[in-house]
């Protein structure tokens, strides 16, 4: 019988995980990383915030909102959205718009039924 994890080994085990960004492959959303960071720019330029104090403010590293709003990569999806909600955006929004043909596939299925 295996016994349950207490909450400081899960924990322990969570930390040895590498986080892994949202991955390109068939039974996952594509995320829109380009519109992501540019609108990640844009909330923190608009509230007057540098790197360092948006950071403070959701817990992401400066180092991290730099490389998001500058070269778009993806990032782990608990950082994707923390900064999405923080900006009062959708997150949802990022994986439709990224995948357009699909949702639309899906809707002429779904109203041909």
């Amino acid at each position: 019988m295996e016994r349950d994890f207490t909450r400081r080994e899960a924990s322990e085990e969570m930390q040895e995980r590498p986080s892994r960004p949202f991955q390109k492959n068939a039974t996952s959303l594509q995320i829109d990383w380009k519109r992501f960071g540019e609108d990640l720019r844009h909330a923190r330029a608009a509230r007057g915030l540098t790197y360092r104090q948006f950071g403070a403010l959701t817990g992401v590293t400066f180092s991290t909102l730099a490389r998001l709003e500058s070269s778009y990569l993806p990032c782990n999806a608990e950082t994707f959205m923390t900064l999405a909600v923080e900006m009062g955006r959708d997150p949802l929004a990022y994986a439709i718009r990224a995948n357009a043909a699909a949702v639309t596939t899906l809707a002429r299925e779904i109203d041909a039924a």
